[in-house]
């Protein structure tokens, strides 16, 4: 019980380095929370808690990234920003980072096939459920913006973004099985810098199109 309450401490120990105290101070009350709601598997207090740990963790993953969409949303409508850039930069970005972590997690594992199994599985459920579950309760529940079982979407620049969606996973296939199905530092910084040329395009595009989307 002494090392679970000395490894309870060090959550909150001060950084070393100066430049760290604003990121620090903005994580405390984050830590805070995530100590007192989920509890620690890896401490033997809680070794038989993994079913609740993992409950509560897609319970605050749920919350922050509600609290982010609605932070994006307001932003983009006091800004003006076109929804297919806050999604790609923001939404996407955000919601991704805890898959990004299990990938990253089982490829210093040396598990490149659970790594991509996550990355590939996760883009599966987000298209698939994270799109069609939302839009079924909004119908079932009679959201006022649904009129006739039809959620109204606007598809501005909807049509490249899935054709960029598609031959994204063509050309990820291509270069895997080009490598003999082995991930190294060479694929990775190339899927990293198209990812890049994917940000820089979408900006691009909406700077010289406009918000279409928008009221204004």
């Amino acid at each position: 019980e002494e090392d679970d309450d000395e490894e309870e401490e060090s959550r909150f120990a001060l950084p070393d380095s100066a430049a760290d105290y604003p990121l620090y101070i903005l994580s405390v009350p984050f830590i805070a929370m995530f100590t007192l709601t989920i509890p620690d598997c890896a401490t033997k207090r809680f070794e038989n808690w993994y079913a609740v740990s993992f409950v509560m963790s897609i319970v605050w993953i749920g919350v922050l990234c509600h609290v982010m969409v609605e932070f994006a949303v307001g932003i983009a409508c006091i800004q003006d920003i076109d929804p297919i850039v806050m999604g790609v930069l923001v939404l996407a970005v955000g919601t991704s980072v805890p898959d990004a972590i299990g990938s990253m997690i089982a490829a210093r594992n040396g598990e490149a096939d659970m790594a991509i199994a996550n990355a590939v599985g996760s883009n599966v459920f987000d298209v698939l459920l994270g799109l069609g579950f939302p839009w079924f309760l909004a119908i079932i529940a009679g959201a006022p913006s649904v009129s006739g079982g039809i959620f109204p979407v606007c598809k501005d620049g909807i049509q490249v973004a899935v054709a960029i969606l598609f031959c994204t996973v063509l050309l990820f296939v291509s270069v895997l099985a080009g490598n003999k199905w082995m991930m190294n530092t060479t694929v990775g910084v190339g899927l990293f810098a198209l990812y890049m040329v994917y940000v820089i395009y979408t900006i691009a595009s909406a700077a010289s199109t406009g918000n279409q989307c928008g009221g204004g």
